[in-house]
């Protein structure tokens, strides 16, 4: 079948590659996966570079494991997990060392996450609405922050945000819910 030479079929057989010592497998995995999760980790992170260590640092897990790796599973979802776990130990160790956030500078984060760009008198609003977002999804608690992460800068369907975290449907949608209550209340209260 046409579907199963590429997607998560591809990803196993170049999982099953690497895994037996073929270096050359990495490649592709790398160009099939690496924009997602860089999405994701700068979603999550919102600063380019601790976003391009960690995918980088994603890639060398991916290669160092690969003997370890469940075939069973789909490679996509797992590098996703492993690239918001990564994402999530950047977070704390920035946070330790008492690093403060700025939002991404303009052109980084509002190209990427939208496709039609406003009209130009717009884009002083939409870089405070940028930056309120921003401020607003790094108040989340760190599961609430992965999930709306997932769900909404990287469209992936609630099964695919369980799968992905590794936990309940239930629990992303109790967490989705409260997340966005948590913002719109963070974001409504600079409105008065």
């Amino acid at each position: 079948m046409g579907a199963s030479e590429s997607g998560a079929e591809g990803d196993r057989d170049l999982m099953a590659r690497l895994a037996s010592g073929d270096r050359e497998a990495l490649t592709p995995l790398v160009e099939r996966h690496y924009v997602r999760l860089y999405r994701i980790a700068l979603g999550y992170l919102r600063e380019r570079e601790d976003a391009l260590d960690v995918v980088q640092e994603a890639f060398v897990k991916v290669y160092q494991a690969a003997a370890r790796w469940d075939g069973s599973a789909d490679a996509g979802p797992w590098l996703s997990r492993l690239t918001v776990n990564l994402s999530i130990d950047r977070w704390r160790r920035n946070k330790r060392r008492g690093q403060t956030f700025s939002p991404l500078v303009e052109g980084d984060h509002l190209e990427v996450l939208a496709a039609h760009g406003p009209a130009p008198d717009q884009g002083v609003a939409v870089r405070e609405s940028g930056d309120r977002l921003a401020l607003a999804l790094r108040a989340l608690p760190e599961r609430q922050r992965a999930v709306v992460v997932l769900r909404h800068y990287q469209e992936l369907s609630l099964e695919e945000v369980a799968a992905t975290l590794g936990i309940s449907l239930g629990t992303v949608k109790s967490s989705l819910h409260r997340a966005l209550k948590r913002m719109r209340a963070t974001l409504g209260g600079g409105h008065s």
